[in-house]
């Protein structure tokens, strides 16, 4: 600041992603009133700091001078062109630029006056005797310092850090002597510039180095003044250039040395090097693996070099330091967890702490790390904590994703959620491979039941999820050594949390801290340790993982002709990692280069492992009002409806799948259907089917006319029967049931709503919106989720639910039960799940009943598009047939042997056989022009069938394609590697979805118009003549213009997507634009009256009086000031939107 006032130029300070922006880090903070007396107010007078501010202020001028003031007028921001611009820029460097260095040094040294520290453009760190230097920014330098520390110590490697403090001006006078006469340097940046030269500071570094040795030409009248005179080549050193740190990417002490050991001389010496990836695996994880990695090392036999690893990655904490690592799912609070401990650790020790989170785009419901160590002496590694003392996880499934004790020490400590009450218990749900490492490195293994308490504490429902992870700060105190070491005894430990929770909750008033604080103590009572001696092994013997299993709805979905888009393909390079709990070992390669995914992959996604509850359906007291099918953010709970006939068939295909041959129950299950429809027809919809079922399944065995060892085969397959139907539920109901029935005999259907274990995230939208007590939430066991699993497996061979239950008299007019396109297989799971949103995001149910609604509008029309072209290909092959027959006269024998007889020493062509004919019965020629136009027509014709019908992917044409601003929306939808849409969809910039659409629009048209044109040809052959002089002309012009309503209902919409903040706000200029333009694209606000992405702040879609981040109340100001803007109202104004 004080530098940018002095200067009058604008200045930037950058930090790095989670590691400084998300730390808790204890410092010694300069007192308010030192930084009040050295920053001063913007309105002193201060000594004018150079000879041109003098030449324009004079010798003194307001320290933060004023541009837009009624009392001393002038204009900024001007025009100016060729007369006048170039003067302006030119004389910024003298008068301006070149004053920043100096401005600079002063800055520090008045700093330093007031608090004794000092800071330069560029400090060094043990560079008097290093031989090799490793040059860097932000949060790398510590970690660098902690590494060239123990390279000395280690291994007698003079290794020195180099730290730019400032890039701008490029302290070269500085840096040029820490430079001269190293055997290395290893420059490393936190990005990458493919096309460049070299990378940005690389690129500075280049050049002071090149001056340096261009003064050494004429030492007398060196070229750059301020730089030192190097007259030998060996005054420059070796440069590399690394590149790390990409997306917060984590590097270890092991990326440090790996770039010291590539200067080393017998290191590598790659000049340009990535560190903590991978181009290449040494041992590929499965075959096709290795096979990909063959075709990218032989097509690039060098690109594996470009990554490089260090030989160690040691641990480089403070002697006597304490470490921790989290493991937990957004929401349950073990963030603020981790943060409170880390202040508790701070107050109680009075040691040096340092804390952060890692954590994807994803939002809450998804694995989550936190990082915490406290040391007597400063803590250097900025990087995740890989050797730990203690490792808690509120996450009971942890080891289902995540190896949760790696890096654990010898004897440490794991404490983990567990609602068992029996030590054996917790021990045998452990996988066996980490019991071994429990029981050879003694870790000390405790449980807590954190949810019990949540729930028994928490005063507000809300808050149990989160207040599970406080209990877990209890547990810590509890297990770890730390509160011997420190001397405390339980009540002033106990002092202390709660200080610690006031200051953290006391704005939210006293039952809430009251509420942690009974949490916590709970916490740290009730752990219990489990002794790994004490028990017998479990039966199961401990095994490795096995290569993880393509997921069954994956499994289904046909194999695409094109690499990019073969969601087979990327489950076997890309999902596997994923579902080993290995994202951060994907391959570097030309897929993940090109930055795209294949349509649907959100399917590779189990969310079996982050929720603790699901929903559990009630058949008998079900009334089929589809609220919970309808409201559900995630897919995860369709409704089906049936034929009994059609469920029957379906368990008989499951039997004779699983290997079991049947004899009597194909015909049984028919008079089984009789005797079950006749006890419906007497029953109440309350009444149970399974019941029934069993009941008539006895009757009909009895009523068989099989004797002896034929009906106990038939009793034998009724028991295989049932035992494949299993739990899976079915109900009678009014709507599907009773009154087609009463219609119809035999035409009611049999309900079912049936959990995907898959995608369901516990939210319990389903429960909250079931008027009928119809859905109950259960807790989750290992049994119910494989009651789920087999349900799940037999719902997905039913048959969808036929049309005659789909309670819609119009769906293009929308007349009629809406919610019931969702009965619809397709319709239903037209958008999948296994994305990264909140539970029970409302966005997404929103995006899934627009997407529902026009799968359900389009399949009817495609249907009978195709059936409409199909028929055009038939009978333009019957006119091309007819046209070519009737000028051969077959029934010319005569003629037509001479033909043969002529044409024996060469190729039989209808086109030689019809100048034949011409030739020797004067027929009227073919015109080849013609024959060409509609051959060629027709293979336009039915490669356009083939794109709705099949197309590259093997799933036909999409139904629509969607433009999505960046928000909430682009961030659970597009988080690598899950996509939940089966359609073509693109991101670009916060505002930018109107635009990118009427682009996109403009491309597609004409892609579609072509069909049509196509379509069109054909029909006017058919209906007569083509007339080439007119209807050339016509089509030559075709555009989504003249298209007719047929045609505007088969063209897949584009959609534009976006929240309050892309739409109202930094987009409106956008989409004011689109509306204004009267293409027909549809756009879909997703308003939920926040930033939502950014935390919840107020935007111009919140009501007037809201209470939010950035529009809080109190007594300045009382919630938001300003009106809603109605977006209804402004898109009519543009008169051409609807």
């Amino acid at each position: 600041h004080r530098i940018a006032e002095l200067a009058l130029n604008p200045g930037v300070v950058a930090q790095d992603g989670f590691l400084t922006t998300h730390l808790i880090e204890s410092l010694l903070l300069p007192e308010r009133e030192l930084i009040a007396e050295y920053l001063g107010r913007p309105d002193d007078l201060i000594e004018t700091p150079t000879p041109a501010q003098r030449i324009l202020y004079g010798d003194q001028r307001r320290r933060i001078p004023l541009l837009w003031d009624v009392d001393n007028p002038v204009m900024a921001g001007l025009v100016q062109n060729q007369d006048a611009y170039m003067q302006s820029v030119a004389a910024q460097r003298p008068f301006f630029f070149d004053h920043i260095e100096a401005l600079t040094d002063r800055a520090f040294q008045e700093f330093e006056a007031l608090t004794g520290r000092r800071y330069r453009r560029t400090a060094g760190y043990r560079t008097d005797d290093a031989e090799y230097l490793i040059l860097g920014q932000g949060s790398l330098i510590p970690s660098a310092c902690a590494v060239a520390d123990y390279l000395r110590d280690t291994r007698k490697l003079r290794v020195g850090v180099v730290d730019l403090v400032m890039f701008r001006p490029f302290p070269a006078d500085l840096l040029a002597p820490l430079l001269q006469g190293r055997k290395g340097v290893a420059v490393l940046e936190r990005l990458d510039q493919p096309l460049a030269s070299d990378l940005p500071l690389m690129r500075e570094v280049r050049s002071t180095v090149s001056k340096c040795l261009e003064n050494g030409r004429d030492p007398r009248e060196p070229a750059h003044p301020g730089l030192p005179v190097w007259q030998s080549l060996s005054d420059a050193p070796r440069l590399y250039s690394g590149s790390f740190g990409m997306g917060s990417r984590d590097l270890q002490p092991e990326g440090l040395i790996a770039a010291v050991e590539n200067m080393l001389p017998e290191g590598p010496k790659r000049k340009l090097f990535y560190l903590s990836i991978d181009f290449l695996r040494d041992e590929p994880h499965t075959p096709k693996q290795e096979i990909h990695q063959q075709t990218v090392a032989e097509a690039y036999p060098g690109v594996g070099e470009l990554a490089i690893r260090g030989s160690e990655n040691p641990n480089l904490m403070p002697e006597g330091s304490i470490t921790a690592r989290f493991h937990s799912v957004g929401g349950w609070g073990a963030i603020t967890t981790g943060k409170n401990l880390a202040m508790t650790l701070f107050d109680l020790l009075g040691w040096h702490i340092k804390a952060n989170p890692k954590y994807g785009s994803e939002k809450k419901g998804q694995p989550t790390t936190y990082y915490l160590s406290a040391a007597p002496e400063p803590i250097r590694v900025n990087c995740e904590y890989f050797y730990v003392d203690a490792v808690l996880s509120p996450d009971p499934n942890v080891f289902h994703h995540t190896n949760a004790l790696a890096g654990l020490k010898e004897g440490g400590v794991f404490v983990i959620q567990s609602d068992r009450s029996k030590p054996e218990e917790v021990w045998s749900e452990i996988p066996g491979p980490f019991r071994k490492i429990i029981r050879d490195k003694k870790i000390r293994l405790f449980y807590l039941d954190a949810f019990k308490i949540a729930r028994e504490e928490a005063t507000d429902p809300d808050l149990q999820l989160r207040m599970q992870g406080i209990a877990f700060q209890g547990a810590f105190f509890a297990a770890s050594p730390v509160m011997k070491e420190a001397g405390l005894d339980d009540a002033r430990l106990l002092e202390a949390i709660e200080d610690q929770l006031r200051h953290k909750f006391g704005a939210k008033g006293a039952r809430v801290v009251a509420d942690n604080v009974r949490v916590v103590k709970r916490g740290f009572d009730e752990l219990r340790e489990v002794d790994p001696d004490a028990l017998a092994e479990p039966e199961a013997a401990a095994r490795a993982a096995a290569e993880p299993a393509i997921p069954a709805m994956v499994r289904m979905l046909p194999q695409s002709e094109a690499p990019i888009t073969d969601v087979h393909r990327f489950w076997e390079q890309t999902g596997t990692f994923y579902a080993r709990g290995m994202g951060n070992d994907n391959l570097t390669d030309p897929f993940i280069g090109l930055g795209v995914m294949p349509a649907g992959s959100a399917l590779f996604r189990d969310m079996t492992q982050i929720r603790f509850e699901h929903p559990e359906w009630i058949p008998e007291n079900c009334t089929a009002c589809g609220n919970c099918y309808t409201v559900c953010p995630d897919t995860a709970i369709p409704g089906l409806v049936n034929e009994v006939g059609q469920i029957f068939d379906t368990v008989l295909k499951r039997i004779r799948k699983h290997g079991h041959p049947l004899e009597h129950l194909p015909k049984a299950v028919r008079l089984l259907e009789r005797n079950l429809r006749g006890a419906m027809n007497e029953s109440k919809e309350t009444d149970s089917v399974d019941g029934m079922l069993d009941d008539a399944i006895a009757r009909t065995i009895q009523q068989s006319d099989l004797e002896g060892s034929g009906k106990e085969q038939l009793r034998a397959e009724f028991d295989r029967f049932r035992e494949e139907l299993g739990g899976f539920q079915l109900a009678l109901s009014r709507p599907y049931y009773t009154l087609p029935e009463k219609q119809e005999a035999g035409a009611g259907g049999l309900l079912s709503i049936t959990v995907n274990p898959n995608a369901c995230k516990g939210c319990m939208e389903c429960v909250e919106v079931c008027d009928d007590d119809a859905l109950r939430s259960v807790r989750q066991t290992d049994e119910s989720v494989a009651a789920l699993r087999k349900n799940w497996d037999f719902w997905l061979d039913l048959p969808t639910t036929p049309q005659r239950y789909i309670r819609v008299d119009d769906l293009e007019e929308g007349i009629g039960a809406l919610e019931t396109i969702l009965l619809d297989k397709t319709s239903y799971l037209a958008f999948t799940s296994g994305d990264g949103a909140c539970l029970g995001c409302s966005e997404k149910t929103a995006i899934h009943l627009f997407v529902a609604t026009v799968e359900a509008l389009m399949q009817p029309r495609i249907a009978k598009h195709l059936a409409h072209v199909s028929e055009l290909v038939s009978r333009l092959e019957k006119h091309v047939h007819l046209k070519l027959v009737e000028e051969i006269d077959v029934g010319d024998a005569a003629t037509v042997a001479k033909i043969v007889s002529e044409m024996s020493e060469g190729d039989v062509t209808l086109a030689g056989i019809a100048g034949k004919v011409e030739r020797l019965s004067g027929a009227q020629p073919i015109d080849p022009d013609w024959l060409r136009r509609m051959t060629g027509l027709i293979a336009k014709l039915k490669e356009l069938r083939w794109k709705y019908d099949q197309g590259t992917t093997g799933r036909g044409r999409s139904k629509m394609g969607m433009l999505n601003a960046t928000g909430c929306t682009s961030v659970w939808g597009s988080t690598y590697p899950f996509n939940p849409y089966p359609f073509p969809w693109a991101n670009h910039l916060f505002q930018d979805s109107p635009s990118l659409a009427m682009g996109v629009f403009e491309g597609h048209m004409a892609k579609m118009a072509e069909g049509f044109k196509a379509v069109r040809t054909a029909e006017l052959e058919l209906a007569g003549p083509y007339d080439r002089a007119e209807h050339d002309e016509q089509l030559a012009y075709f555009d989504w213009r003249q298209f007719s309503d047929e045609e505007w209902e088969l063209y897949p919409p584009v959609v534009s997507v976006g929240g309050d903040g892309a739409m109202y706000d930094i987009g409106f200029q956008n989409l004011s634009r689109l509306m204004a333009s009267g293409k027909p694209i549809k756009v879909l606000v997703v308003d939920t009256q926040v930033y939502s992405n950014t935390g919840g702040q107020a935007c111009t879609s919140g009501f007037i009086g809201q209470i939010s981040d950035m529009a809080q109340f109190g007594k300045a100001i009382q919630g938001k000031q300003e009106p809603r803007k109605e977006i209804g109202l402004i898109g009519m104004a543009h008169r051409t939107s609807y």
